[in-house]
């Protein structure tokens, strides 16, 4: 294989996870660039981008030319996005800068779109919900009431974050599940325009973080995910497991042909899988690094990152092949734990910060709620106090700590004096 030198990487929404990646690329020699996909999207994703980590920073307009014009002498060797917003404009982006590494255009909207997404993995011959998607809450009431069987899922066609997303054990929760999504916007400050309901499928989740190169893929981490599955299916906690162990290899197998049938042939991807009864099935796909994680737990845990792995995989694609069939070493366990609200109203103090970080396992924490601020029940990320990161070399330990977070948020809201109305 020939190695091909890249002056300038081009990041389009640089948040997330994603805002790791200009420093991880310059750490190389490598200078990279920034499209904000759009002017209006929201303060909470701006206010993670560093300028100053790159050479150029353009805002999207909506003109995709004047945009193409802002970056075409920058001799851009790869293209990565950060947001699942941005998925569309970074495609197009690579097909129209040249960009020999890049997924097809054609697809793109396949690797966003929900429904979409669905029917061509249905198309491939491999297992995914059946689902009906409808601008017409009354239609989809009318599809859950054909298909005879509750629960349904229902969400935007392109939600993110779980969002939106709803587990409906009545018509009457449909319906009002389906009118919410519609009188909503996503996480990016976009209107849900379409409304997709699907069956439910019953199973362990797992969540594949991979990185792709010339159509061939190999697995970065494997996270067991625990969810709270009543109605709005909101994150609990999910841990990394030895994804070598023989169990799993269905699952990856599976991913591997999802990624496949949704022509992923370059960069990161965060893939989400339940394994149901009859085998794997897929939740969705986001063509992208796996959001919000501290790179530290898994690189402690395996050795790399997401982020390590997708940039390692931009500038030598040889170790890359070299990895591809070679077998991770393990040290230790990690996982991430959404910190839960079980009240509503204002929080008058401040939560028990100082008890979380003195776990053993404590790592790191993402605080998003502080003093004064409204609370809601957690339901999605967006309604959480923020996330824990824990690494323990034994996994007793780390799920004795998960416990702990809950006991300690229960002794919190346990206070009549936390939250006021």
């Amino acid at each position: 294989m020939t190695h091909n030198f890249i002056d300038t990487v081009l990041i389009v929404d640089g948040a997330s996870t994603a805002a790791y990646l200009a420093p991880a690329f310059r750490s190389y020699g490598i200078r990279c660039a920034h499209v904000i996909s759009s002017p209006d999207l929201p303060a909470l994703y701006r206010s993670q981008f560093v300028s100053s980590d790159y050479v150029r920073e353009v805002t999207h307009d909506g003109d995709i030319e004047r945009t193409l014009a802002q970056l075409r002498d920058l001799n851009i060797g790869a293209v990565l996005h950060g947001l699942d917003a941005a998925l569309e404009l970074a495609d197009t982006l690579a097909e129209r800068l040249g960009v020999a590494n890049r997924n097809p255009l054609e697809s793109s909207a396949a690797r966003r779109d929900k429904v979409l997404m669905n029917e061509r993995v249905l198309r491939a011959g491999l297992k995914a919900p059946g689902h009906f998607s409808s601008q017409s809450a009354d239609e989809i009431v009318a599809w859950a009431r054909a298909l005879g069987t509750l629960p349904v899922v229902v969400k935007p066609s392109r939600s993110a974050g779980v969002t939106g997303v709803k587990v409906c054990r009545s018509l009457g929760q449909v319906e009002a599940a389906a009118r919410d999504v519609l009188a909503t916007q996503s996480i990016y400050g976009q209107p849900n325009e379409e409304v997709i309901v699907q069956t439910y499928s019953e199973g362990q989740e797992y969540i594949v973080d991979s990185v792709s190169f010339d159509g061939h893929h190999r697995v970065v981490s494997l996270w067991e995910v625990h969810r709270e599955r009543s109605h709005a299916p909101r994150l609990d906690k999910m841990v990394v497991v030895d994804h070598t162990e023989p169990r799993y290899r269905a699952v990856l197998d599976y991913a591997q042909k999802v990624l496949d049938a949704l022509d992923v042939h370059y960069g990161p991807t965060h893939l989400e899988i339940i394994d149901t009864a009859e085998g794997p099935t897929i939740v969705e796909l986001n063509a992208r690094l796996h959001g919000s994680l501290d790179p530290r737990l898994t690189t402690a845990v395996s050795g790399e990152s997401h982020v390590s792995a997708a940039v390692e995989t931009v500038l030598t694609p040889e170790r890359f092949f070299d990895k591809l069939n070679r077998q991770p070493v393990f040290n230790g366990f990690c996982g991430h734990v959404l910190l839960l609200s079980s009240r509503t109203g204002r929080l008058r103090k401040d939560f028990s910060w100082d008890a979380i970080q003195a776990l053993p396992s404590f790592v790191g924490l993402k605080q998003w709620a502080k003093t004064g601020d409204p609370l809601s029940v957690t339901t999605d990320l967006r309604t959480a106090l923020g996330t824990v990161g824990l690494y323990s070399k034994t996994f007793d330990a780390l799920l004795d700590d998960c416990r702990q977070i809950r006991d300690i948020e229960e002794q919190f809201f346990s206070d009549a004096e936390a939250v006021v109305q």
